[in-house]
């Protein structure tokens, strides 16, 4: 029987055991095997970035070198851009030496803590060991990557806050359409809609006159929960949230970084899962108008072994990057 599906026959202090008897006869790999299948698929539940950009792994004949060091990174070309020019029969449109810009989507690693048993008392546990792992260290990881994401977002928009930082008072269609035009405006189209899952259950409160007496049914039959747009938008929701937000960024750029979210260091960070403010909302164009989510390695389970001790935790090594910082808008809501 595979130790990659667990069902109600087997006990998973039975699973438990057969992942130390993997390790003993040799098959770490298996092992290994077993916990990133697992690993992956709660990742790609729970990773909020991961829904607004599809992640891509990429092998090393993609690459690129950068100049300076020996960091990996992968350089990504944007649109050039283009005019047209009225003229007679005669006469002919403009030369152009044209140049192809161009960005670096950088990479670094995020690992979970290192777990250390003795095989001996690992055996005893009737909780199955790759649940925890998954339920744990692996949102741990989700958190890290949607907290760089957030902060990245956060600093493009500071670069042009006067216009990319939006407020409204109450939760309504008024402030929602003012956002929506904002980055229509930048002749972007719409993509997703990104807020805590608290505020996205404000839309309980909306009137039939402004969502239409179908969804308004449909809301009640099915629950907010039913619904994965508002207007039309695609929504992305979080529990990964905190506080309100009473400030907004001003002309001079300042922002209000989430105070809960991470500051990258060389010697790491730590978050507690806060990404976003309860009562603020990101709108993103579509993901070819926005970056690139790549991935050197997914989440992989790595097992290291010392006598009667087990060593286990989990890494990956994504790299996110943000192509045009004008192409997400925040939306601050100040009555709720």
């Amino acid at each position: 029987m595979s130790d990659a599906v667990e069902t109600t026959q087997v006990s998973a202090q039975y699973i438990n055991q057969n992942f130390v008897r993997k390790i003993e006869e040799g098959r770490v790999k298996e092992a290994e095997a077993a916990g990133t299948t697992f690993i992956r698929k709660k990742m790609r539940e729970d990773s909020v970035a991961r829904k607004i950009l599809t992640p891509v792994t990429l092998t090393e004949d993609e690459l690129d070198r950068a100049l300076e060091s020996d960091q990996p990174q992968k350089i990504v070309e944007k649109e050039p851009d283009s005019t047209a020019t009225y003229v007679p029969f005669k006469g002919s449109g403009e030369t152009t030496w044209f140049t192809g810009p161009r960005y670096a989507v950088r990479f670094g690693k995020v690992e979970s803590q290192k777990f250390t048993k003795s095989k001996f008392e690992l055996m005893t546990y009737r909780n199955d060991i790759r649940k925890i792992l998954s339920d744990n260290s692996v949102k741990d990881m989700a958190a890290q990557e949607d907290s760089q994401f957030l902060q990245t977002v956060r600093k493009g928009i500071a670069l042009n806050s006067a216009v990319q930082n939006i407020t409204t008072v109450t939760f309504d269609i008024g402030g929602f359409k003012t956002l929506f035009q904002a980055l229509i405006n930048s002749r972007k189209p719409l993509g997703k809609m990104l807020m805590a899952k608290s505020l996205f259950y404000e839309a309980l409160s909306l009137p039939v006159n402004t969502i239409g007496f179908e969804a308004l049914t449909r809301q009640y039959d099915q629950g907010v929960e039913g619904k994965d747009n508002l207007w039309g938008i695609p929504v992305v929701t979080t529990i990964k949230s905190t506080g309100t937000s009473t400030t907004v960024a001003g002309g001079d750029g300042t922002y209000d970084l989430l105070g809960a979210g991470l500051a990258s260091s060389g010697s790491g960070s730590n978050s507690n899962d806060a990404i976003v403010y309860k009562n603020e909302v990101f709108l993103f164009a579509p993901e070819n108008w926005l970056g690139n989510f790549f991935l050197l390695q997914d989440a992989t389970l790595f097992i290291k072994t010392e006598a009667d001790l087990i060593q286990f935790w989990s890494y990956s090594a994504p790299g996110i990057g943000i192509g045009q910082t004008d192409a997400a808008y925040r939306l601050v809501i100040t009555g709720v």
